[in-house]
């Protein structure tokens, strides 16, 4: 399951909706072997970008999340490319979402960010194929978040 930041879940229960806090993010990906163990924590030393991706990998144009929700889930916008190329080549390990305030780098319990895993099965973020090379184009076609029920 992915890992909403503090700040995120702060943001949640007093600012607004995920999308109103996330909406114009950017997604990066990394490799390395060592997975922070929150959206809160410093990227680990091993850490590596792979991946920033944008709309239509134009550099500069975020991220965003549909106008609506169904059963606890958010997609991304539907008309949206969500594009990257990798920067270097290897193996994906983790992403995070975050906003454009922040790095998503650096140890923070207030930037809104989110975090999972990437993998071909059992992961948070589904890929065929974990493995890059260096200016491999990747698109995100389907991207969701998920708030799952309370038993």
């Amino acid at each position: 399951m992915a890992l909403f930041s503090t700040g995120l879940r702060n943001g949640l229960l007093i600012t607004g909706s995920f999308k109103s806090l996330m909406d114009d993010a950017r997604l990066k990906i990394y490799k390395g072997a060592t997975i922070p163990v929150s959206a809160d924590a410093v990227l680990p030393g091993d850490a590596t970008e792979m991946y920033e991706f944008t709309v239509g990998d134009d550099g500069t144009t975020d991220l965003t999340f549909a106008a609506t929700a169904a059963n606890g889930v958010i997609l991304k916008t539907a008309a949206e490319a969500w594009q990257g190329e990798a920067a270097v080549a290897g193996d994906m390990a983790f992403w995070r979402l975050f906003v454009p305030a922040d790095t998503g780098e650096t140890a923070s319990t207030t930037a809104i960010r989110v975090q999972g895993t990437i993998g071909t099965a059992f992961a948070d973020l589904i890929v065929a194929n974990a493995t890059k090379a260096l200016n491999d184009p990747l698109t995100l076609d389907y991207f969701a978040i998920a708030i799952p029920e309370s038993s």
